[in-house]
């Protein structure tokens, strides 16, 4: 099973977006993909979870559907002062190590910016492999994200398809 994590908890995001559009093609592949929204999350999931020693039901069920059953996973995180998200690091930090120990992830940027999250994504790298994830090497940084969706949300650059198909193509061999 391969999980895509959208990592900003923002209503509105445009990150989701990007990762409903590999949904989609992960999808017309016929693979098997589930979409876990970090706004899905408890508001106090922070605090209680059974890391500080306090039951969350609701969380454990997200990390036992989400993390547990999955294989793989792609990391989408939007850039926040130069790094990925606090609600994506204070999630990766609730999750026992061993459910990410020797599974692999892929990792995308995004930024209204002119670099893609590219320091989020490095440090996203350091924190996988520090817990045994094996990241794919290629990258997507996806800048200036809102110049890359119509009205309707949908990725009308041929570049960035080209990106996303290779990026695919070389994860999911």
């Amino acid at each position: 099973m391969l999980t895509i994590i959208s990592g900003s908890n923002r209503p509105g995001n445009r990150t989701q977006e990007f990762a409903k559009h590999y949904l989609a093609e992960i999808n017309r592949r016929g693979i098997e993909c589930q979409l876990l929204s970090l706004q899905e999350l408890p508001r106090d999931f922070v605090f209680r979870n059974s890391v500080c020693g306090e039951e969350n039901p609701e969380l454990d069920g997200i990390i036992q559907e989400h993390i547990e059953t999955a294989d793989e996973f792609l990391f989408f995180s939007p850039e926040y002062n130069g790094g990925y998200t606090g609600v994506l690091k204070s999630f990766i930090d609730v999750v026992p190590p061993k459910l990410f120990g020797n599974k692999k992830a892929a990792l995308i940027g995004v930024a209204s910016g002119s670099f893609g999250n590219l320091r989020g994504m490095d440090q996203l790298t350091n924190v996988l492999h520090y817990l045994g994830v094996h990241v794919h090497p290629m990258k997507v940084n996806i800048q200036r994200c809102d110049s890359y969706l119509n009205l309707d949300n949908q990725i009308t650059d041929d570049f960035l398809l080209q990106l996303i198909k290779a990026q695919l193509d070389g994860f999911l061999k």
